[in-house]
């Protein structure tokens, strides 16, 4: 299965990293938010078929990064990320991550975010991002 879910767009991978999850599809939900998709593939999963940790952490981090900038206004590192696994993703699972963006000061943001996978709940985090730059990409343009 390939199809995408209306609304969602490609998201151009970042970096060489973010390369290896290619594609990833990003969508606006709010005024204030932005949510990530993709199809799980061979490039997301570990050996047994299922969407490894290690993805799982990054689109984390990256949806989580991408609502501090788009809300914020500016973005920068991970500071601390925590995880809580509480499903599976498998091969062809369509996944969808939202965040919320809890609370801001001029150096520091706050958010969380919650992953489905086929609408049954596989991922929630938490993480705080050091606000430094300008979000690295106008999101606005890619989701008007």
């Amino acid at each position: 299965m390939t199809d995408v879910p209306a609304g969602f767009q490609r998201l151009g991978p970042f970096d060489d990293v973010m390369s290896g999850f290619d594609p990833v599809y990003i969508r606006r939900e709010t005024e204030s938010g932005l949510a990530l998709g993709f199809r799980v593939g061979p490039q997301h999963c570990n050996p047994s078929g299922n969407c490894h940790g290690g993805t799982w952490a990054t689109m984390a981090d990256i949806v989580m990064g991408v609502n501090v900038g788009f809300v914020t206004g500016m973005s920068g590192p991970t500071v601390s990320l925590g995880i809580d696994f509480l499903g599976a993703a498998t091969k062809g699972q369509w996944v969808e991550g939202r965040a919320e963006v809890l609370r801001w000061t001029p150096n520091l943001a706050f958010v969380e975010c919650r992953f489905t996978a086929d609408g049954e709940l596989a991922l929630r985090a938490n993480a705080v991002f050091r606000r430094k730059y300008p979000p690295y990409r106008d999101y606005e343009s890619l989701i008007a």
